[in-house]
Parts: C-alpha cells; sequence; structure tokens
C-alpha cells in the first residue's frame, strides 16, 4: 500500500523541481474545483501542460500526487503550531488555554486559505489509501502538542501530556471536520462549543 502512496522519483535538478512544483500546485487547483473523485491525471495534464509521461515519471496515480500535498500541508500547518507555542514561556502553562483556542482558529483559517486544503483533508479521511497518511499526521501533532506542554509545564508526566495532547487532537479533527463541512452559523457554533469545552478541560488538567 505504502508503494502505492510514495513517489516514484524525487526531482535533483532545478527545472525538474519547478515541474514538480507546478503539478503540486495544479493538483491543488483542481481539487478545489472537482474533489478528488472527479480529479485524475489526464486532467492534471491539460491544465499544467505537462504530459502524463512527466507526471508518472514522479507520481505513480492520484493518490502520490495528493499523499504529496498533504505532507507538505501538513508540515506547513505544524510549524505554525510550533510559532503560537513558542509565545508561551517556560512553565507559565496558565496561558496554555487561550493560546490553545487561538491555535484552533489559527489553524482552520490555514486550512481554508491554503489551495486544496479543504479538499486534501476531505480525501484523507475519506479513501483508506489515504488514511495512513492522516493517522501520520495527527501523530506528529500530538508528539508536537504533548513536547510543547512537557515544556510549559514540567510537572506533566510525559505519559499525561500525551494523552492530553492526543484528547485535544481527536476532538479537534471532530471539530474542524464539521467547521469545514458546515460553512455555516450552524458550524461555527458547534466549533465554538468544542473550543470551550477543550479550554475548560485543559485548564482543569493544567491545575491538576
Amino acid at each position: 500500500m505504502q508503494e502505492h502512496l510514495s513517489l516514484r522519483r524525487t526531482p535533483t535538478q532545478a527545472r525538474a523541481q519547478q515541474t514538480f512544483d507546478t503539478l503540486l500546485a495544479v493538483t491543488a487547483e483542481l481539487l478545489d474545483e472537482v474533489g478528488f473523485e472527479a480529479f485524475n491525471t489526464n486532467l492534471l495534464a491539460n491544465r499544467s501542460g505537462i504530459g502524463t509521461r512527466a507526471i508518472y515519471r514522479y507520481f505513480p496515480n492520484k493518490y502520490a500526487l495528493v499523499t504529496e500535498l498533504a505532507r507538505g500541508m501538513a508540515s506547513r500547518w505544524r510549524d505554525n503550531l510550533g510559532k503560537v507555542t513558542a509565545e508561551i514561556p517556560p512553565t507559565s502553562h496558565g496561558v496554555w488555554p487561550e493560546i490553545w483556542a487561538r491555535y484552533l482558529d489559527a489553524y482552520v483559517t490555514a486550512v481554508r486559505d491554503t489551495r486544496g486544503g479543504i479538499a486534501v483533508l476531505h480525501a484523507m479521511r475519506a479513501h483508506p489509501e489515504l488514511r495512513s497518511v492522516d493517522d501520520t499526521a495527527n501523530a506528529e501533532y500530538i508528539t508536537a502538542v504533548a513536547g510543547a506542554l512537557r515544556r510549559t509545564a514540567p510537572s506533566l508526566t510525559r505519559q499525561k501530556a500525551r494523552l492530553i495532547a492526543t484528547l485535544l487532537l481527536k476532538t479537534t479533527v471532530a471539530g474542524i471536520d464539521a467547521v469545514l463541512d458546515e460553512n455555516t452559523a450552524n458550524g461555527r457554533r458547534l466549533f465554538d462549543m468544542l473550543k470551550v469545552m477543550q479550554v475548560e478541560w485543559l485548564r482543569e488538567q493544567l491545575r491538576a
């Protein structure tokens, strides 16, 4: 299965890198326009002006294209988390709940502002072939959050920090799906309620 999602090769020269980057950028555009189900390499070749032979030099199928997009997006969004949590001085865990609420808002905005972001998230949730990519990204988020918690609340054991991070991330996934799928007042209210619930629970855990 992993071969199904893996690159056939990575670009090593500037021109090849430009072709590679163009393919990913156009894939993101098409995913926004037609969705994952309708997206295919023929559409990509027509829109990008890059032949299917060149596409298959790097990507064996559309799943590999979306996987590479997803990994790049997850890395950028995780970097945003690092910037937000870096604002918390060591041992000042009392501000964590407010920082976490701010991060959630920033994350939703980043997904919406990323070309193809919502479509990629939907594809990873809906297709077993891509679910392992989503699982890996979420595991990396959990590790990053647990590490930031330990930095600002050294009294937390590694196990408890990871449990807190796991619950935060797993409930966040459901909340973000709601607000992205329902771009309505109801979806936003659900997400706001999730933030209140998480913040109060997090505050309690950090006091314990």
